[in-house]
């Protein structure tokens, strides 16, 4: 591990960028480094946080690790499953059929592997209506993310800014910390906002670049947000 100027933790994985870990997901991150020593009935892990929060990227941190397979999908064909031993499912992306999520959990215990759950919502919370799955998923070890204080805010508001090879002055981003919805999903939004209209106008991120933003970007972030479907489960 690195240490950042703000002594925040940063985790690289290749093709998926960096990982910043702070006090709201520090707990997520260890028990990735935990495993396979992860306890309870069956071995398995909930990582539930908010959108843009990083559980894609810890679970490919996990992959990495232990090569698991990254279920997109169930069908009627279930012998893509037999040649895998820990599995990864995104209840954000992927379609459910609960006899077949049933059947994963079953299949993952008896071969002794593992199954890395990701979700906006923790799962023992969901509304399955198979009462097995229902217990099965009560077992899972949960890691939460939560929102993200103001020290990881400043850091991953750098991070943005860089990634799109962009010089944010630090007043600019104490001016955003102060002001902005304290979500993942707002930084990204804000960042990508204030790249575009620096385009539009050919100037540099500055003070005024960042109240512009502010006065009108916050209304269209929700305007957008409630704009999505609602997925199905409270997924």
């Amino acid at each position: 591990m690195q240490q950042l100027p703000l002594d925040l933790q940063i985790r690289s994985t290749e093709h998926h960028g960096d990982f910043l870990i702070s006090d709201c997901n520090t707990i997520a991150a260890q028990w990735i480094d935990r495993w396979p020593d992860w306890v309870g009935q069956f071995c398995a892990l909930n990582i539930a946080g908010p959108e843009a929060s990083g559980k894609s990227h810890l679970a490919a941190v996990w992959q990495a690790k232990s090569r698991a397979l990254l279920l997109s999908g169930f069908d009627n064909n279930l012998a893509v499953l037999d040649d895998a031993l820990n599995f990864i499912i995104d209840l954000g992306t992927t379609s459910l059929d609960e006899q077949h999520l049933f059947h994963l959990f079953n299949l993952t215990r008896d071969k002794g592997g593992s199954l890395l759950i990701i979700s906006k919502q923790p799962v023992a919370l969901l509304d399955w209506q198979l009462p097995d799955l229902a217990s099965r998923m009560r077992a899972v070890n949960l890691a939460l993310i939560s929102g993200p204080d103001d020290e990881l805010l400043r850091a991953l508001l750098k991070k943005n800014f860089s990634d799109r090879q962009l010089n944010a002055p630090d007043n600019v981003i104490r001016y955003l910390v102060a002001r902005m919805e304290r979500s993942f999903a707002a930084v990204r939004h804000i960042v990508a906002q204030m790249d575009r209209l620096s385009l539009a106008n050919r100037s540099e991120i500055t003070l005024s670049l960042a109240r512009s933003v502010m006065e009108t970007g916050q209304q269209d972030f929700w305007q957008e947000i409630s704009r999505q479907p609602t997925p199905k489960s409270g997924l």
